[in-house]
């Protein structure tokens, strides 16, 4: 006997595509100059649809912008628990911003535009309180290697340059395609700056 689809699965598929198609538009234009009428096309829906799911663009940008930063955590919490040493645990952190980087460009992009081309009509997020929650991540990590000997330094300082320099590949991923954001370039990150440049 054929089971008929679900209808909660259309009414998360069409949700879905309208994100997409948000995420996509906001990222290459921004909000303000993104209109609905645009994200209706590039979706294939009509206005009342996503009025329907989101109420209004600015609640679709909110709620597209709340959701995936909520997501990333999570999968970033996750991964400061797969190590075995604060190093791992780095690396592991590392690993999975440069996957959800790879995975949804698209969101790093706007948190990007969030951050250095902020529009006044933007509905308001405060992106840089959000992204200290990997800094105090980062800082607690490094806090536990400098317990155990296997870091030295400052834990904010370092946390700090551990953002910066993901920041740069991430930065160098979306407009170029390189440096390949995987677990090697996770590793040569936190090598670097464990071990240094010197000889």
């Amino acid at each position: 006997m054929k089971r008929q689809p679900r209808k909660h699965n259309q009414h998360d598929s069409a949700k879905e595509g309208i994100r997409n198609a948000a995420a996509e538009l906001f990222a290459d234009k921004g909000f303000a100059a993104t209109s609905t009428r645009e994200i209706c096309q590039r979706a294939g829906i009509t206005k009342p649809v996503l009025y329907y799911y989101f109420g209004n663009k600015a609640q679709l940008y909110e709620e597209l912008v709340l959701d995936s930063f909520n997501e990333y955590q999570r999968e970033i919490q996750r991964a400061s628990h797969r190590g075995k040493t604060p190093r791992e645990k780095l690396i592991e952190i590392l690993t999975a911003m440069f996957g959800f980087a790879r995975h949804r460009p698209n969101l790093w992009r706007i948190g990007f535009r969030m951050v250095f081309a902020p529009e006044e009509e933007t509905p308001s997020i405060n992106y840089l309180e959000m992204s200290q929650a990997d800094e105090r991540l980062l800082t607690e990590i490094v806090r536990q290697g400098i317990r155990k000997k296997e870091l030295d330094g400052k834990p904010g300082q370092i946390a700090g340059a551990i953002i910066g320099m993901a920041t740069a590949c991430i930065m160098g991923y979306l407009l170029t395609g390189k440096p390949s954001l995987d677990r090697r370039a996770a590793r040569d990150v936190i090598d670097l700056l464990i071990e240094g440049c010197g000889i």
